[in-house]
């Protein structure tokens, strides 16, 4: 009987301590510490707004988990803020991704980036061409002729040039990466390989913009 009570009080004892370890690493997150200062001036994208830009890829396991996070934060943004997210690529596969996720936003259908995210980032699907994506681009009522057209433009291929040469001005070197008002950059890893801990400290750069 003694042996049984000893038993459930470390059971307890363990709970108490397993809830105190998750609250002090919930909130072990230093917001004022998880970026660093851009040296090289880059001319924003956005006019009269603080520029939150995220450069990411659909093959980004992490992109594809901080992605319904970051939407929900969008949609709380004030006037003044803007999120522009740019696809990059370093291969010909994510050359092809990067496309695709561009025409998708060409299309005005931004609400299958979270299906594709899942698709390539989490199920690890592979493709050759887009174009075997035929299946998928029907499951969507998207016309695959106008889609391919539009993959293949010459707008398509400006846009993907313009997006690596800022990937290379800002020497990104992994995704996801934040670029805050062209001054300041963040992720995942500089903020304590945290999501949320990373919303944090945009929030709190976006204020240090706001004052500067």
């Amino acid at each position: 009987m003694m042996m049984i009570k000893i038993y459930k009080k470390c059971q307890l004892l363990v709970r108490i301590i397993i809830i105190v370890i998750t609250f002090l690493i919930s909130n072990n997150c230093n917001a004022e510490n998880g970026y660093e200062v851009i040296t090289n001036k880059i001319e924003s994208l956005g006019k009269n707004k603080i520029e939150v830009i995220e450069f990411l890829s659909y093959m980004c396991h992490h992109c594809t988990a901080i992605e319904n996070i970051l939407n929900q934060w969008q949609s709380s943004l004030t006037s003044d803020v803007t999120l522009i997210k740019i696809p990059v690529s370093c291969n010909k596969k994510s050359e092809e991704l990067q496309k695709l996720y561009l025409t998708i936003n060409e299309l005005n259908k931004p609400h299958l980036h979270s299906e594709l995210f899942y698709m390539f980032g989490n199920k690890k699907k592979s493709i050759k061409q887009v174009k075997d994506l035929t299946w998928w681009l029907n499951s969507k009522n998207i016309n695959t002729n106008e889609f391919l057209e539009l993959y293949n433009s010459f707008h398509i291929y400006s846009k993907s040039n313009r997006a690596n040469q800022l990937a290379r001005l800002y020497e990104i070197k992994g995704v996801p990466t934040f670029i805050i008002g062209g001054k300041y950059i963040t992720s995942p890893a500089m903020a304590g390989d945290d999501y949320e801990c990373t919303i944090k400290t945009i929030d709190h750069l976006i204020e240090k913009l706001r004052k500067e």
